[in-house]
Parts: structure tokens; C-alpha cells; sequence
């Protein structure tokens, strides 16, 4: 879903089968749920079956608007990939900013084993925010050019904080065990111009301790 086969194709790799939220990033405009599963014909068939007998199937418009968006994945993801990049290394020297994850930065765990296996890094990164949770209800609501939601992979930029949103049901316990805190930040990069998300970025961090959002 990430990655898309724009960036890394798993079957060259020896994996069985795909599994792909047409939803994020093929589809590309926020706008129809799909998904999509690739691989061995045998193992495909077996899934088309099932498929048959429970009855799932996309609706004619979300199939309209999903082949829509399927025509321009290598136009978007490339440049939202080239657009992460600037944009995770820009944050990586930010004096606001605690860490960056972005497995194009080298300071990233798995750096070398996506260079390996993808041809670009993919247009969603995360950062933690000095000053904890109160630091993310600062600079979230002075983003002029990213709208706050859960989903990603659009045209537009996309922000919001896992620990309120995705992982919203778990313990604070459960979120610390898997490496989320309260200060962590998803960004999902649209086709905008990077200089404008930079500059929209460093004008919100800025304000991170202000105790208004009129200040």
C-alpha cells in the first residue's frame, strides 16, 4: 500500500501474494475504497472464489473512480516520493522536531534494505514534535496546506496524530510498546509544491508552545 509496484515490486522478490489498499495511493484521490491482491494464479483463484460466494464487489462508481486514478500513479508517487525526501531531511535538522522515520533518511533502521529493494522511498514520513501532545495541538491546526485526516496516499497533503486517530483505541501502554507516542505526527505528502509544505511546516512549528491559537 506504501510502496505501491510504482516503487517496489514484492512478487520479484519471492513473495506469494500482494495485498494493496487501492484506496491510499493507486487510487490516488481520496475519493473510493478499493483493494487489490496479486500473485500466483492458483492462490488468486482461490481468492476470487471466495470473493464470489461472500459478495464483495466495488460499486460501478468507486470502479470508475479507481480506474481513474490508476492512470497516474508513476506522475504522483514519484513526485511525492522526491517531496518526502526533501521534506524528511529539512525536518531531520528542524530544531522543533525530536526524530524523523522515513526509510530514505540514512538514520533509518531499514535505510539499506529499501534501498535495496525499492527504487524510491514513498511519500509518507513521520516525526515526533518536542513538547509532547500539547506541541501536536499547536502546530495541527496552523497547517495551511495539509488537511487533517486518517487517510493518506492523496493528491493533497494529509496530517494527523496516530495516537488520536489509528491507533485511538489503544492504551497509551499498548501505543508506547509499539514505538507511538503522544508527540508522533503522519505526513502524508501530496503533489504540492515541497518549498510551500517546507515553508508551511517551519511557520507551524514555530507557534508549538503558544498557549492560543491566535498568538
Amino acid at each position: 500500500t506504501f510502496a505501491t509496484p510504482i516503487l517496489q515490486k514484492p512478487l520479484s522478490l519471492g513473495v506469494d501474494l500482494v495485498v494493496h489498499s487501492a484506496t491510499k495511493f493507486l487510487g490516488g484521490h481520496a475519493d473510493a475504497l478499493g483493494g487489490v491482491i496479486c500473485g500466483r494464479s492458483e492462490l488468486v483463484a482461490q481468492i476470487y472464489h471466495y470473493r464470489e460466494i461472500t459478495g464483495a464487489a466495488l460499486d460501478p462508481n468507486a470502479a470508475y473512480l479507481l480506474l481513474r486514478g490508476i492512470k497516474t500513479p508513476e506522475l504522483r508517487i514519484r513526485r511525492q516520493s522526491e517531496s518526502a525526501l526533501r521534506i524528511a531531511r529539512h525536518l531531520e535538522a528542524h530544531e522543533a522536531v525530536e526524530q524523523v522515520f522515513y526509510p530514505g533518511l540514512k538514520s533509518h533502521p531499514q535505510h539499506n534494505i529499501a534501498k535495496h529493494q525499492m527504487t524510491a522511498f514513498g511519500g509518507v514520513l513521520s516525526f515526533s514534535i518536542k513538547g509532547g501532545f500539547r506541541a501536536v495541538r499547536n502546530v495541527l491546526p496552523r497547517l495551511k496546506y495539509a488537511h487533517r485526516a486518517a487517510n493518506l496516499g492523496a493528491v493533497e497533503t494529509v496530517v494527523g496524530p496516530p495516537a488520536t486517530t489509528s491507533h485511538v483505541e489503544c492504551s497509551e501502554k499498548e501505543r508506547a510498546a509499539m514505538g507511538i507516542p503522544e508527540n508522533l505526527v503522519r505526513y502524508s505528502v501530496g503533489i504540492e509544491d515541497p518549498d510551500d509544505l517546507i515553508a508551511d511546516l517551519d511557520q507551524a512549528l514555530k507557534k508549538r508552545g503558544s498557549s492560543s491559537l491566535n498568538d
